[in-house]
């Protein structure tokens, strides 16, 4: 993927197109894969999908493009592109850039990754210190435990399909499974045909190449420890602190039990582990834990073993007892339900919501800010200036999504959630239970600029990316907007029966807004109103609720289902089809308005919420009744406002939107005790 000036040859491998090595089934040389990505050499076949490197021709860029076989991906592909989508920050694994399926085949995209293979490197750095192997493996390690707190595990480490970066650190850059050589780093149980695999299997792997970078000689094969049982102390051969030899002996223990659950236990038993990273492994065991159980069971079923079973059971019942601690302790993760998909889900929501309020992003930018001339340029040289709606007040430039990479700071002013719009997806898929049903119908991209020209000067800038998703065999359809930029969702909307959006106002607002949610009984109340067509009207009610922090929930009757090949099929299976779709507020979210300081929000029927009210009552500067019935949503709903000026609400001393669970302290440990 160097530019060839003349003739055919590569400058940088010196080779034609077909002196590479190729087989029939693979993609020729110069394919365009979705009329943007250019296919090169293949760099690594496996047994799950082929690694070519690609050039994005868009961005003018590399890429590692992943060609899976249709049952490969299903098995595995699409769960890994969906999850590290967009995720560019894990140190050693590269994000997924882009991913689609086509009738044959699935195919992902990810960040280009340069560097010498592992094996190349240790060649040439034989028997390696304990402080520089060390130092080789942090970054990537505190990948791989984020990796698999997102569910996933690398599975196929090795020598071969790690790298060396420019940096000095192992990264990997997400090779397929080999066979022969490679397979001496897989865990035992990855050999087993029902062996139960996790985060200890790439523990396995990890530490049988830590081990070979010291001693020089690989790990035995799995038969061969079989039959002899032993494996030689790296001390025998190389200078090495006992905690890090005993921590890669159990670490290549034969029975997954033995060895570490997790790298960051790993890690703590060679005292390189950090705080900061308890909230990877509370999140690690929640998801891995009843595998961990299950493997810790049922490995080994010889009559050898039979003896080890009673300790087995101990072990089973500490690790339970330990998860549930950990659950609860490390880094505040939300213990919501009894499935670990749900569990992750939330915790996903606590991480955007934490990310959220770590970013900076201006809603205009000022000629004092500093990058004001910087952005101006941006929008001068790369936008379309639309000459039309400009003026002497303002001029106004259309964006392209290809222009993006080469703004220094984005600032936008629509408005948004907390939430990526990955784990919103998810969310949706899980509780609305639509996986593998959702097809993208259409996407839409549009941004803007515009530029004051008054004595304020302001830049403001608007991004949004419309993706619509028709659901198969029920005919719903799901349609989200998203700031492109950083993935933050904007708007979502979900169409179907009555029934069915009762039920995702139920199960999404807890997931999208922190700050509320609607009981069940609320729900149906909202999507059991009258939303016939008057007469001489065109459109059908519409009804509006605004929830606390500025967010909007609209309810109407679709006048335009879908598409005319499934307009039939949808009104024959959802007679009684609805729309329900929630805004996001905007990015300054602080206060609901300029200048007013809100207060409340206690459950419902509490008794803190019966004194709020009578203090409400006694202290309110301001009182208006609605009676408008036709825009009051649910018969239960406040109907009179009230306002406090600011010193009652500081005399009342506490504060609104307060983040709470729906359930009390002594329910809830009396429940986790019995459980």
């Amino acid at each position: 993927m160097e530019e060839i000036k003349e003739g055919a040859v590569c400058p940088a491998c010196h080779k034609g197109i077909w002196e590479y090595d190729w087989k029939e089934e693979w993609l020729e040389p110069y394919t365009i894969l979705k009329e943007k990505y250019l296919v090169g050499a293949v760099s690594m076949a496996g047994t799950d999908f082929v690694r070519y490197i690609g050039y994005d021709l868009i961005l003018e860029q590399k890429v590692w493009l992943r060609v899976y076989s249709k049952d490969a991906w299903k098995e595995k592909g699409e769960k890994e592109a969906r999850l590290l989508f967009g995720k560019f920050g894990l140190p050693g694994i590269p994000g997924v850039r882009d991913y689609y399926e086509s009738e044959e085949s699935g195919y992902m995209v990810t960040e280009y990754l340069t560097g010498q293979t592992m094996r190349t490197y240790c060649k040439k750095n034989a028997r390696m210190s304990q402080t520089r192997a060390e130092s080789l493996w942090l970054s990537l390690l505190e990948g791989l435990e984020q990796m698999h707190a997102l569910g996933l595990i690398a599975g196929n480490l090795s020598p071969d399909t790690l790298v060396v970066t420019e940096e000095g650190n192992l990264a990997a850059p997400g090779a397929p499974a080999l066979e022969g050589e490679g397979s001496r780093y897989l865990a035992p149980e990855q050999r087993e045909k029902e062996g139960v695999t996790g985060p200890w299997s790439d523990v396995y792997a990890v530490c049988a190449m830590w081990y070979e970078m010291l001693t020089g000689r690989p790990v035995p094969e799995t038969e061969e420890r079989e039959k002899t049982g032993r494996l030689k102390k790296p001390s025998r051969y190389i200078k090495i602190s006992a905690n890090v030899e005993e921590a890669l002996l159990q670490g290549l223990a034969m029975e997954p039990q033995r060895r570490f659950f997790s790298i960051q236990n790993m890690k703590e038993s060679m005292g390189l582990s950090e705080t900061s990273e308890d909230e990877w492994m509370g999140v690690t065991r929640h998801i891995w834990g009843d595998a961990w159980l299950e493997t810790a069971g049922s490995f080994g079923s010889s009559g050898k073993k039979r003896h080890r079973r009673y300790l087995l059971k101990r072990l089973a019942a500490a690790a339970v007892i330990l998860a549930a601690v950990c659950g609860i302790t490390a880094g505040g993760f939300w213990i919501y339900r009894e499935t670990h998909r749900e569990e992750v889900i939330l915790w996903q929501v606590k991480r955007d919501r934490n990310e959220y309020e770590d970013r900076i992003k201006e809603e205009k930018l000022t000629k004092e800010s500093q990058a004001y001339d910087t952005v101006l340029d941006f929008l001068e040289t790369y936008g379309d200036k639309d000459d039309v709606a400009s003026g002497d007040r303002q001029d106004y430039y259309e964006l392209k999504e290809e222009d993006l990479e080469h703004c220094p700071e984005l600032y936008g002013t629509e408005k948004g959630f907390y939430l990526d719009v990955n784990t919103a997806m998810e969310a949706l898929e899980y509780y609305m239970d639509l996986e593998g049903r959702a097809d993208l119908s259409t996407e839409h991209w549009s941004g803007t600029g515009s530029v004051n020209k008054a004595d304020e000067k302001e830049i403001i800038i608007y991004l949004s990316k419309a993706e619509e998703y028709y659901i198969r065999e029920s005919g719903e359809k799901v349609n989200v907007h998203f700031d492109p930029s950083d993935n933050q969702l904007q708007y979502i909307s979900f169409q179907g029966s009555r029934e069915r959006c009762a039920r995702f106002l139920e199960k999404m607002i807890p997931v999208l807004l922190s700050e509320t949610y609607l009981t069940k009984e609320e729900a149906e109340g909202m999507t059991n109103l009258d939303f016939q067509v008057e007469e001489a009207v065109v459109f059908g009610k519409m009804y509006s609720l605004t929830l606390p922090g500025g967010y909007e929930i609209l309810l109407s009757v679709p006048t335009e289902v879908i598409s005319a090949a499934q307009r039939e099929n949808t009104r024959k299976n959802i007679p009684d089809l609805l729309k329900v779709s929630i805004s996001g507020r905007n990015r300054g979210m602080q206060v609901l308005e300029e200048g007013v300081t809100y207060a409340g929000n206690y459950p419902r029927g509490s008794k803190r919420y019966q004194e709020f009210l009578a203090f409400v009552k006694e202290h309110a500067s301001f009182k208006e009744e609605n009676g408008d019935e036709e825009s009051t949503l649910l018969e239960d709903r406040q109907k009179t406002v009230y306002r406090l000026e600011k010193e009652a609400v500081e005399e009342w001393g506490e504060p609104c939107n307060f983040v709470r669970f729906l359930t009390d302290k002594d329910t809830f440990v009396n429940k986790l005790t019995d459980r």
